[in-house]
């Protein structure tokens, strides 16, 4: 195993720089239809997390801050159980951490983008010439033209 060094490295062929610009395309079209996906869920789910943190900052108040505050199913309050369930603000934090991480590589594959319309508008039709592309967790990091 050679790759075991930079297991999120990977190479691909192309038969030319339009087929690489098609492909990242193709993956920045998927990015952006998964991020929305997430934000819809984050939407839903911030109504749920927004009540539960302020559940939380009320038993706070109660019970005083620097209390550490099971985030388990139950609070005891002088004779009252309050059963809450911390889910919605774990499943919102998760969700926000995902979304983050494909926002940047979005950015970096329209980084990308960039670049490659810049070589098709200039080289065309020369710039059609079979390449080996390095990438990185899916994202482009080296071109090698491998005949001209």
């Amino acid at each position: 195993m050679g790759m075991s060094t930079a297991p999120d490295l990977e190479l691909m062929t192309f038969k030319g720089v339009k087929e690489l610009l098609s492909y990242v395309n193709n993956q920045i079209n998927d990015l952006e239809k998964r991020i929305k996906d997430i934000e819809d869920m984050m939407g839903d789910l911030k109504v749920k997390a927004d009540k539960y943190m302020a559940l939380l900052q009320m038993i706070e108040e109660i019970v005083g801050k620097g209390q550490q505050l099971p985030l388990s199913t139950a609070v005891e309050l002088t004779g009252l159980k309050i059963i809450f369930d911390p889910r919605p603000i774990d499943e919102y934090e998760t969700l926000n951490e995902s979304r983050k991480a494909m926002a940047d590589r979005l950015t970096a594959l329209t980084r990308v983008k960039d670049i490659l319309e810049v070589i098709v508008n200039k080289l065309g039709d020369k710039a059609e010439v079979p390449i080996l592309v390095e990438l990185k967790t899916g994202i482009p990091i080296k071109i090698i033209f491998r005949s001209w």
